[in-house]
């Protein structure tokens, strides 16, 4: 005569009901699917804008603006880290160590404030040529859009110091993972930026 296994809960406890099957979710998979949910909800804010943007480009007052050369030197920070990011969760995989990926992670952090610092410039640059924020319509966007993407730049940077941290600290494993899940986010963040700089210079 066999035995049913005995299921236990997340407390150590049995369960009181003989065919309960309980396992807790891994912090990486419920990582996993917030970092998809928060993906979606940025392409749909984004979405919405691209939407808004059409609609007022379409009015008389619109006078279409030159988008300065500083943002090639962005873009180009932006491709990098997310290369630098993408070598770092590789080699993460095989030495699972922070000093391992250092120059790495070293690098990825350098070339996201890069590219922070080039959209500074850019907004900088206009500035200085008396085509600010309330300038023209497509001025607003230009700030608008590009900020907001600047904004989920910065969050996603203290995510990324944040897990180093925490990893350093000995508080998280899978060290590779957590990299894997920033670098994700890193290539949503080119594929946005991309999309903004073809909307930008095609309309």
């Amino acid at each position: 005569m066999s035995r049913k296994p005995l299921t236990t809960l997340a407390s150590g406890h049995l369960s009181p009901h003989p065919n309960a099957r309980f396992q807790p979710s891994e912090p990486t998979a419920i990582a996993a699917t917030g970092l998809w949910l928060l993906m979606g909800v940025i392409g749909a804010l984004f979405f919405l804008f691209t939407v808004a943007y059409a609609i007022r480009q379409g009015l008389s007052d619109w006078q279409p603006l030159q988008e300065p050369w500083q943002l090639l030197i962005s873009t180009t920070f932006l491709v990098l880290s997310c290369v630098s990011l993408h070598f770092a969760a590789r080699k993460a995989r095989l030495l699972p160590s922070l000093v391992a990926c250092r120059r790495e992670l070293s690098l990825t952090l350098g070339f996201t404030l890069g590219f922070i610092t080039a959209q500074l410039w850019a907004w900088l640059a206009l500035v200085e040529i008396n085509q600010g924020l309330l300038a023209n319509p497509a001025n607003s966007f230009f700030y608008l859009l590009t900020g907001l993407h600047a904004i989920h730049v910065i969050g996603g940077l203290i995510a990324f110091g944040l897990v180093t941290y925490q990893v350093w600290q000995g508080r998280r494993d899978h060290l590779h993972i957590w990299l894997q899940l920033c670098a994700r986010y890193w290539h949503f963040l080119l594929f946005i930026w991309l999309f903004l700089l073809g909307l930008l210079r095609l309309t």
